[in-house]
């Protein structure tokens, strides 16, 4: 009676255990989904990021046949090299937008600009073989509400490789609205980078 009772006891716990490893897996896909579900509603609330360019509309620039000057891609710290539209929040702290990226990488759309503004601005020496390098060390909207491009930038000659003018510049632009807006990050800084390629050409060319 005892080794019956025993068996019983035995198969029920194994039963239970079954069970128990049955449910476990259903309620883990359950919770999963469930997650998944509330992810899905979340990201499908929530509006597109806007695609910021540095670069003013075409119709607003010189169309000018392109100068034999080359832009070396730009230098930026290691934290600017990216998507995000960056901003210094205070001293030492620095922040990103949350609504907006810009449409390409910040080095890539500097270099972009830099180009077509030396080629629409250049009036003597189009023709020189010459290389442009710019290494920027800041080049964000900061706590005062300007945006600051501080950069050094040297030409040199692909030729002879000799330096034809080098100099450092700290170029200050007040944002339009003292609000962060991508609309006017976006335009602050493209007339900071046009600002410097209009310091270069004047220098060099």
């Amino acid at each position: 009676m005892q080794r019956l009772s025993a068996n019983l006891s035995e198969r029920r716990r194994v039963s239970c255990t079954g069970c128990w490893e049955r449910l476990v897996p259903r309620a883990a896909t359950s919770l999963a989904a469930v997650a998944l579900m509330a992810g899905i509603a979340g990201c499908s609330g929530a509006p597109p990021l806007k695609q910021v360019l540095l670069a003013p509309p075409q119709a607003s620039q010189v169309a000018r046949q392109g100068a034999n000057w080359q832009v070396a891609r730009v230098k930026v710290p290691d934290y600017l090299d990216s998507y995000h539209i960056r901003y210094r929040a205070s001293d030492f702290v620095i922040d990103e937008l949350a609504d907006a990226k810009w449409a390409q990488r910040l080095p890539a759309g500097v270099t972009a600009l830099l180009q077509s503004t030396i080629d629409s601005s250049l009036k003597q020496n189009r023709h020189k073989p010459y290389t442009v390098h710019v290494d920027i060390s800041t080049f964000a909207p900061q706590p005062s509400g300007k945006v600051v491009l501080s950069a050094h930038w040297r030409v040199t000659n692909r030729q002879s490789h000799e330096t034809v003018a080098q100099n450092a510049a700290v170029i200050n632009k007040p944002l339009a609205v003292k609000k962060r807006s991508p609309e006017a990050i976006g335009r602050t800084m493209s007339q900071a980078v046009r600002t410097l390629a209009q310091r270069i050409v004047s220098a060099a060319g």
